[in-house]
């Protein structure tokens, strides 16, 4: 009897261990399977996006190429989707800057500039997926736009417009942490507050970094703005170029002026906090734009005879002055290059003319190709805000590109001479 009862005790003791591995195989098989299935899920999802993106593609070559577009659809399609494509790009080329960081094996990232916690690969997957996202959005968005566009029945054109505008800014104000790569948002809402607000706090790295982002998005701000002019006056599909929230208006230029007022400041700021006489030119060089983006902006108010007998030399003398600072300032302050002054080379050495002992992108090749880039980039940037070229979609649309190509490639070698100073410093 009591053999039995001991026996029986046993095996109910020996069966919970027994049951333990189990359980965990369980487990184990049925974490693969959701693995497996959300893989294939993914495969799907991202073989059909693929797909509908081609597929837009298409249709727009299509219509561009061979159906053409009137005047009118044209007209629309550069006013409401400029800025969002070179925001796109943008994000495309930050991704691209990271791959590049990633590819050299620096340790510890130069990623440490912007006090950022992700690995390399982590951040520059987050920004391609955004981009790819954004891409096939705008793609789509297209198509529709152009397949509903009329003036008579506004309704649909209309709302394609305004979820092509207000579902991006829902995600990007998102408080959610976890999901759309919730603390890069944060991080992006946390740089934008602290450049609206220069003067609340110390310049950081990143802050400025953003600015000088924003500098080269000028042009598609001032594209928000006439969104948001056709949206309160209820003339989305009639914009016109001559009429209200047209060329004409003088809140173009206002907020062109908006990024270089933030950098000022930032550099006012600085000044205070190091009393280091450098910030004052820097800000010189930003308040530079100012008569640019004005008297581009005057051309629309006066009479032809006048912008050409005046205005227009003045307007160009601004432009090579404004053009010729910033390549300088770019090449000698940014890239603290001595190809412009400044060298510090000593007798025996062996640094490259013009460059610096220290660089972690190799080849002196790939700094001279970087400073004749920039230099023709920078012209680009400068022909674009002349106030003819608002009725050539075209040029702007290129203009705008390489405007952003050039802030993005010009990063690579900022973010360097900090990366440098910073590893110095430690």
């Amino acid at each position: 009897m009591t053999m039995s009862v001991i026996a029986r005790s046993r095996g109910s003791d020996m069966k919970p261990k027994m049951a333990a591995p189990a359980r965990e195989v369980a487990e184990n098989v049925s974490d693969v399977k959701r693995s497996t299935r959300r893989a294939r899920v993914s495969a799907v999802a991202k073989s059909v996006s693929v797909t509908w993106s081609a597929c837009c593609m298409l249709v727009l070559v299509y219509e561009i190429a061979f159906v053409g577009l009137d005047a009118r659809r044209e007209h629309m399609l550069n006013v409401y989707y400029q800025a969002p494509v070179v925001a796109t790009l943008a994000c495309l080329m930050w991704a691209r800057n990271v791959i590049v960081w990633h590819r050299l094996r620096l340790s510890p990232s130069p990623l440490i500039c912007f006090s950022v916690e992700h690995t390399e690969t982590e951040l520059a997957e987050q920004f391609y997926r955004v981009a790819y996202m954004c891409a096939l959005g705008l793609l789509t968005s297209m198509v529709f736009f152009l397949k509903t566009y009329d003036v008579d029945e506004p309704f649909a054109a209309t709302s394609i417009l305004l979820v092509t505008y207000i579902l991006p800014l829902v995600i990007w104000m998102w408080p959610n942490h976890k999901k759309f790569g919730g603390h890069m948002r944060a991080y992006g809402r946390r740089l934008l507050y602290h450049c609206l607000t220069p003067f609340s706090r110390p310049v950081g790295f990143a802050d400025f970094f953003f600015a000088d982002v924003l500098c080269s998005l000028a042009k598609s701000l001032s594209d928000l703005e006439r969104v948001g002019c056709s949206m309160r006056h209820g003339i989305m599909l009639i914009h016109k170029s001559n009429g209200r929230c047209g060329d004409r208006s003088w809140r173009i230029p206002a907020v062109l002026v908006v990024p270089s007022t933030i950098r000022l400041l930032q550099c006012l700021r600085q000044f205070r906090d190091t009393r280091e006489r450098k910030c004052i030119y820097n800000a010189i060089k930003y308040m530079s734009a100012f008569p640019v983006i004005i008297i581009s902006g005057v051309r629309h108010l006066i009479e032809h005879e006048d912008w050409t007998a005046f205005w227009r030399p003045l307007w160009i003398g601004f432009c090579v002055f404004n053009t010729s600072f910033s390549f300088y300032w770019d090449i000698r302050h940014d890239w603290s290059l001595s190809m412009l002054g400044g060298s510090t080379r000593r007798l025996g050495e062996k640094t490259p003319f013009g460059l610096r002992e220290k660089r972690i992108y190799g080849s002196p090749g790939v700094y001279y190709r970087a400073i004749l880039l920039n230099l023709l980039l920078r012209i680009s940037w400068t022909y674009k805000l002349a106030p003819h070229l608002r009725h050539h979609s075209g040029v702007l649309w290129l203009a705008t590109a390489a405007e952003i190509t050039r802030r993005f490639h010009w990063s690579l070698f900022r973010v360097e001479v900090e990366y440098l100073r910073r590893i110095a410093h430690e």
